[in-house]
């Protein structure tokens, strides 16, 4: 089964239905370092994004393949995205802490790898919200343990993890290409080019230094 994760078609369809749905997180995406605004001013935040699957829900998807393109009844996916932070009041440490149904203690955080929640059942929550430019769209609100008798679902995708450092190298290329044109705007990404433009015009300028 490929790897590639395919959203590139998702403003096309319905909103994920509003309510509680078995998931399976199969998905954590290292964004960097992103830049956003907040009251006019300029915030520089590293993020990560968190994709879930949902067996009970799917749907035809279209799959290339060897160059041949056919259609497949998949789950659907839905992403949240949160701030890579597992401070005390961060969003991402709250939704840990709701999913495992209880806090954290100082040693697990000391060791904690979010790469241990891949392939993780949970119960997620989900709600339909308006963006600025009025489309609806789903949104999840919390993420908990399965409730005693519900049985995990077996996962349809493959894992997908990827770290920063990775570049555009490993599991990077296996992601979408809006997702890809995401990170690439990272501080990671971008001082990198600055740094690589850097040395190559220290290169063109022959100060007659000998190496």
């Amino acid at each position: 089964m490929s790897l590639t994760i395919s959203e590139e078609t998702r403003s096309e369809r319905k909103p994920i239905e509003a309510g509680s749905h078995r998931a399976t997180l199969y998905s954590l995406v290292d964004l960097g370092t992103q830049r956003s605004e907040w009251e006019g001013k300029e915030k520089w935040q590293a993020k990560v994004r968190l994709t879930f699957e949902l067996p009970d829900l799917t749907d035809e998807f279209e799959v290339v393949e060897n160059g041949k393109t056919t259609k497949v009844e998949k789950p659907l996916v839905i992403s949240t995205e949160k701030t890579r932070s597992l401070g005390e009041k961060s969003s991402l440490r709250q939704l840990l802490e709701s999913w495992r149904g209880q806090a954290f203690t100082a040693a697990e955080l000391k060791n904690f790898s979010l790469k241990n929640l891949l392939g993780k059942p949970a119960l997620i929550n989900v709600v339909h919200k308006t963006s600025a430019a009025g489309r609806t769209y789903a949104a999840i609100t919390s993420v908990s343990k399965l409730p005693k008798g519900m049985k995990a679902a077996k996962a349809f995708n493959e894992p997908l993890y990827y770290e920063i450092e990775e570049g555009e190298s490993g599991a990077f290329t296996h992601l979408p290409a809006w997702l890809q044109d995401k990170i690439r705007a990272a501080k990671e990404f971008t001082q990198a080019k600055t740094s690589t433009a850097a040395v190559a015009n220290d290169e063109d300028d022959d100060n007659g230094v000998p190496f």
